[in-house]
């Protein structure tokens, strides 16, 4: 299509240089043959900064972060012949503006979320005329990530709903005494010395001290899943910030959606690729020793995760997103 575009324009100006040529062989004046000879010396010279390949061009992409969003950012390199070739998005189809630097464009909206493992756009290169005109399809191969954007005031507002349950004394489920040693790790300054385990800190020959049943903790789960698309991106986005608001607390994250994805941190590219489960099948989790947190639709599959994860582990409290307004509404069971 590129080519046609460029074939058709090109024709017209072709067309003109035949009419001048025309004019001359008919009326075979001075005039008419010095007309048609200038324009067909601008023509060739025109043509010559056609050849310019295109093809051997390189375009840097990059993200900026612009209030809390992020924008495509296409940069051509500091040649002067590169000022006339101009630039537009064909995948993602966004329209680009110039940022006041020298051959560098920017899209006027923010990227949506998601993982761009490619960008294709249409590169324009006009002679210096503006007679002719030559264009060409790119494809850049891309590593760019769009996390959610950060929600601060529904990441405080579901912080508060569960500040009860944070600061809560955790409740051991089992009968098993609170002196029973559950593990061992290194001794650190200020640790009981009472709990170090000679015998095998002379094996390791470094002190080692019995981690008690109730010493320690469960660490958390925090856990999202979502079946429809509807409201998807705020209460992703509220989750994402929550999740970076409680980071210094011990949690794993599971994205349950299309992919089951489970990180110790908080990854943009799983965020970025987060899609919602597309079959009616209940997934299935392996979180067994944490406090789990489920921020789930109100889907029957929903239900049957809670209660698979209830049946799994006893510390398991369901967190509801209200049906107006996207505010989060917390129940612990």
């Amino acid at each position: 299509m590129n080519s046609l575009k460029s074939i058709g324009h090109n024709l017209i100006f072709v067309a003109v240089i035949a009419l001048f040529w025309g004019y001359a062989l008919s009326f075979n004046n001075a005039t008419g043959w010095a007309v048609a000879a200038s324009v067909t010396g601008i023509g060739l010279l025109s043509t010559l900064t056609l050849l310019i390949p295109l093809h051997r061009l390189t375009v840097h992409a990059t993200l900026v972060k612009q209030q809390n969003r992020q924008f495509l950012q296409l940069t051509l390199p500091a040649k002067p012949w590169l000022t006339l070739v101009t630039l537009s998005l064909q995948n993602p189809e966004l329209t680009l503006q110039p940022t006041g630097q020298p051959q560098q464009w920017q899209t006027t909206t923010p990227l949506p979320r998601g993982v761009y493992d490619q960008v294709t756009l249409n590169l324009r290169f006009n002679d210096p005329l503006h007679l002719l005109v030559k264009r060409r399809r790119q494809t850049l191969k891309t590593a760019l990530i769009v996390p959610p954007v950060l929600a601060s005031a529904a990441a405080a507002t579901i912080f508060e709903q569960l500040a009860p349950l944070i600061h809560a004394t955790p409740t051991n489920n089992s009968d098993a005494s609170g002196f029973e040693t559950q593990d061992f790790r290194p001794y650190h300054p200020g640790d009981p010395s009472n709990q170090i385990d000679w015998k095998l800190s002379a094996k390791q020959q470094t002190p080692m001290l019995r981690v008690l049943a109730n010493d320690e903790p469960a660490p958390w789960g925090w856990v999202f899943f979502a079946t429809t698309d509807t409201d998807l991106e705020a209460h992703l986005a509220a989750f994402y910030t929550f999740v970076q608001l409680v980071s210094d607390l011990p949690a794993d994250i599971l994205l349950l959606g299309a992919t089951q994805q489970l990180s110790a941190s908080v990854l943009p590219d799983a965020f970025a690729s987060y899609h919602p489960a597309d079959t009616t099948a209940v997934p299935a989790t392996a979180l067994r020793q944490h406090r789990i947190v489920l921020f789930a639709d109100h889907s029957a599959q929903a239900r049957a995760l809670f209660d698979q994860l209830q049946a799994q582990n006893l510390q398991v409290t369901r967190f509801d997103w209200a049906a107006k307004g996207g505010g989060p509404d917390a129940s612990r069971t």
